[in-house]
């Protein structure tokens, strides 16, 4: 397993659960985070992967508790802080965007279409300011940010869409 490289960002993502577990006062060994990288690569080696990838990491929650009482705020804490920065609002906002999309293009009147999709065109330049937010974010804190990049695209498309709408 050890022909799995470990990227950077992957040592920092196993920095920033034991700072954070730390903080609630949950406290795993040395040598338990010493064995949690061959747990992070040996999904990867099995797949056949040429690298580790952060996600690699939520298997932690099943290896960094010592008392069951532990077990969920482990959980919780490694998730928002591998997945919080990608999950944000960004999903829900899409979701209301791509409904306001609809009625704006279903809107009674020419007034009424207009007023819609005037608000689709705000709500979208809203989203995509959290976005790059977001995307800010995970740069600092070296992660990928490859799916944040992909909901840019499909917002970017949508207002696309809006425009040849107009």
């Amino acid at each position: 397993m050890r022909d799995v490289p470990l990227p950077s960002y992957v040592y920092r993502g196993i920095a920033d659960i034991r700072r954070e577990l730390n903080k609630k006062n949950i406290h795993a060994s040395d040598r338990r985070y010493r064995q949690s990288l061959a747990l992070a690569s040996g999904p990867r080696f099995l797949e056949g992967e040429t690298e580790v990838q952060e996600k690699s990491l939520l298997f932690l929650e099943h290896a960094l508790w010592r008392d069951p009482a532990e077990q969920e705020q482990v959980r919780s804490t490694i998730r928002e802080l591998l997945l919080g920065y990608e999950r944000g609002d960004y999903g829900i906002a899409l979701r209301v965007a791509r409904d306001s999309r609809v009625c704006a293009a279903t809107g009674r009147t020419t007034d009424e279409r207009a007023r819609a999709l005037i608000e689709f065109h705000t709500k979208l330049r809203n989203i995509l300011a959290k976005v790059d937010q977001i995307m800010d974010k995970a740069k600092r804190l070296g992660r990928p940010i490859e799916r944040v990049t992909s909901v840019r695209s499909e917002i970017e498309q949508l207002q696309k869409d809006m425009l040849e709408q107009f």
